[in-house]
């Protein structure tokens, strides 16, 4: 019984010391920078037509045509709001809009169904 009983616990302390793992994944799928808010990643890539933002909510593309997205992109001690468009998939777009080294981007999406809303920062290096 001794040797049941020990085997039980090292099985148990094997488990309980487990690795823990990041959930998702956090790798730039687009070739830009990613960052995370919660279960929420975020994609901002930078394009000679302008910028595009992806957006994933618990590991599942989310619909982008569900949504509205917007950037407030503060460079120079200047505050410009861009309206991002819905493009196929999880992919917004800004055409024309360039993001100056330094600048500090922030990223609203809104769900239209629900209102919930989702953001994160960038800092453009």
């Amino acid at each position: 019984m001794k040797k049941l009983a020990t085997a039980l616990c090292c099985l148990a302390a094997l488990g309980l010391s487990a690795p823990t793992l990041a959930h998702g994944f956090t790798k730039p799928q687009h070739g830009g920078v990613v960052m995370m808010n919660g279960e929420t990643l975020f994609e901002l890539v930078a394009q000679p037509a302008g910028v595009s933002l992806y957006m994933i909510d618990e590991d599942d593309p989310v619909n982008a045509a569900g949504m509205t997205a917007k950037l407030s992109v503060t460079a120079g001690g200047k505050r410009s709001d861009v309206a991002m468009v819905a493009m196929k998939g999880n992919q917004f777009f800004a055409k024309g809009l360039k993001l100056p080294k330094g600048a500090n981007v922030g990223v609203q999406v809104t769900n239209k169904a629900t209102g919930a809303r989702y953001g994160t920062t960038f800092i453009i290096k």
